[in-house]
């Protein structure tokens, strides 16, 4: 099926129809919704998981562990091979324009090839064991080599389980995704690494339980995808449920835009571990499970950008599908204020706070830690205040020009780590990584404003902005100068400034469109949210269940 020309306005709403995009801000409101629950649980497990590694394991355990699990992570985006964009584009689009079989057939085509090249990155990454564990842990190398070729055994099933994820993400349900990744495999992890800290001290147990996890939240995921497919297949309308379209026709067309993706998802999760991986390798473990520590916070900003890109992704294509460009920005402008408004809070608290958030971790790990994250800190305001600019040049179909950003953000990031942190440690490997963070932000955002004609910018975005930066900047500073970096004085700026925020963000709701979030109360659900004109748009369909329509996203 050609795509539409992703600039090409499409046709404007009919006289009394509603404005584009107006009832997909109700969809993103409430699959947005589900997204940050999900969020928010994973973002306090994932720090408690480094928080409990680092006070129940020595820094030398702890650095290596994380390099490894890093490691790991890195390898799981190469076997994942880009089909999270591709089966988010594809899936929405087919069923958009009526062809469920194509959706159907789709999924195997993104999965056989995910689970052959998982199984093959987790041979090469048991063989090479040894001499892995040589370079990330050199102070134990014999610890090294048994968590790295536990990790190994995992590596298949991870890859399938993130594939079979994103395929019901793909089909209009966001709740595998927040119930299984978000929520019941990092409560396993969290449980089994206090189980394995009891039950030993051996490294290869801390792998272990970390791992083992992807094995029943595997088995749920493969459960829900097929209870999904086969409720859409069952209730296809006459003559949308088969596709005179071959295997191979289906196939050139995913991977022709997934391949690009590919390359560009190895180098975007590099970017996000490979320091840590280099810090282990040029410095010590030791320094890698201070750097890991210092820069957690950043995770937890991600997922909640995360959650909002979950339900954007489906909805843009779709929209992109339908030549709706004027949805489609009005979507990114939306998401782009709702992003900031859940992240700059993160990250300009942890600036302010860094000496009572890196020394949370424990004693050892304050000094150079906190100069660490007040550097990243600032890179990540920059980098959450321009929106999902990738998302939208991939639901273009410019998975090219995604690949370019993040090679160039990954060449800048290795070249400087290579050359800082010799002479200065972690603070080089937060310098190299904010660069290459602001290159890629940079470029994805010249590239949305000239070739879709799009931006981030709105009234929304600079209100939700200048209020976190009075509630999470100016008050706590003030407090900070007249009262010390104490815990108590920083809980003494952030309460006043967060309930600030709260009455800032009532204030400003019609801007920043957060009305779409009435649909969640009771008695509101089938309303949709004003368009830009004040339009009001036909009940939305709940889309977060597992028999919703598919094509409106969430």
């Amino acid at each position: 099926m050609p795509d539409p020309e992703p600039g090409a306005a499409g046709p404007g709403p009919a006289p009394g129809q509603a404005a584009p995009g107006g009832p997909n801000l109700n969809r993103l409101a409430r699959g947005g919704a589900l997204n940050l629950v999900g969020a928010a649980v994973a973002g306090v497990q994932g720090l408690a998981l480094v928080f409990l590694v680092a006070h129940l394991y020595s820094q030398r355990i702890a650095g290596t562990f994380f390099a490894a699990t890093s490691l790991f992570i890195i390898l799981q985006a190469v076997s994942g091979l880009g089909t999270d964009a591709g089966l988010l584009r594809w899936l929405p689009r087919h069923l958009a324009l009526g062809d469920r079989a194509a959706a159907h057939r789709t999924v195997p085509v993104a999965l056989v090839p995910v689970a052959a090249t998982a199984a093959a990155a987790g041979l090469v990454l048991a063989l090479t064991a040894p001499w892995t564990a040589g370079h990330i842990g050199a102070d134990d190398p014999d610890q090294a080599v048994n968590m790295v070729r536990v990790l190994a055994l995992f590596l298949p099933l991870a890859g399938a389980h993130d594939a079979l994820l994103a395929a019901t993400r793909g089909y209009g349900s966001m709740r595998p995704t927040v119930l299984v990744d978000k929520i019941l495999r990092q409560t396993l992890q969290v449980g089994g690494v206090i189980a394995a800290a009891v039950l030993s001290d051996d490294a290869m147990w801390l792998a272990l339980a970390w791992a083992v996890p992807y094995l029943p939240c595997l088995a749920v995921a493969a459960l829900w995808y097929l209870k999904i497919s086969r409720s859409h297949r069952a209730g296809a309308p006459d003559g949308t449920a088969a596709s005179p379209a071959g295997w191979r026709p289906l196939a050139g067309g995913f991977w022709r835009f997934t391949a690009p993706r590919a390359f560009a998802q190895i180098c975007q999760t590099a970017f996000q571990r490979a320091d840590i991986v280099l810090v282990a390798a040029l410095s010590s473990p030791r320094e890698a499970a201070v750097y890991t520590a210092a820069t957690r916070f950043i995770v937890i900003s991600q997922l909640a950008t995360q959650a909002v890109q979950n339900v954007m992704q489906p909805a843009v294509s779709r929209l992109m599908a339908l030549a709706d460009r004027a949805g489609a920005q009005r979507i990114f402008a939306v998401c782009a204020s709702w992003n900031l408004v859940l992240a700059w809070p993160v990250h300009l608290s942890i600036a302010v706070g860094a000496p009572v958030y890196v020394g949370s971790f424990g004693a050892g790990y304050r000094g150079t830690g906190e100069v660490v994250t007040v550097i990243l800190a600032m890179a990540m305001l920059v980098a959450t205040a321009t929106g999902a600019r990738d998302v939208m040049l991939l639901m273009a179909g410019r998975s090219g020009l995604s690949l370019v950003n993040q090679s160039a953000a990954l060449g800048v990031n290795l070249v400087l780590n290579v050359l800082l942190i010799p002479p200065f440690g972690i603070a080089g490997a937060a310098i190299a990584r904010a660069c290459g963070l602001l290159v890629r932000t940079l470029l994805a955002l010249v590239q949305v404003r000239r070739i879709l004609g799009m931006s981030p910018a709105s009234a929304g975005l600079f209100w939700a902005g200048g209020s976190a930066l009075v509630s999470f900047a100016a008050v706590p500073l003030a407090v900070r100068l007249v009262a010390g970096s104490s815990p108590v004085a920083l809980a003494c700026g952030l309460i006043p400034g967060a309930i600030l925020y709260v009455a800032l963000l009532w204030g400003g709701r019609e801007r920043l469109s957060l009305t779409a979030f009435a649909s969640l109360l009771p008695g509101r659900r089938g309303r949709a949210a004003p368009g830009p004109a004040g339009a009001t748009a036909p009940p939305a369909t709940d889309t977060t269940s597992a028999r919703s329509v598919p094509a409106h996203g969430n």
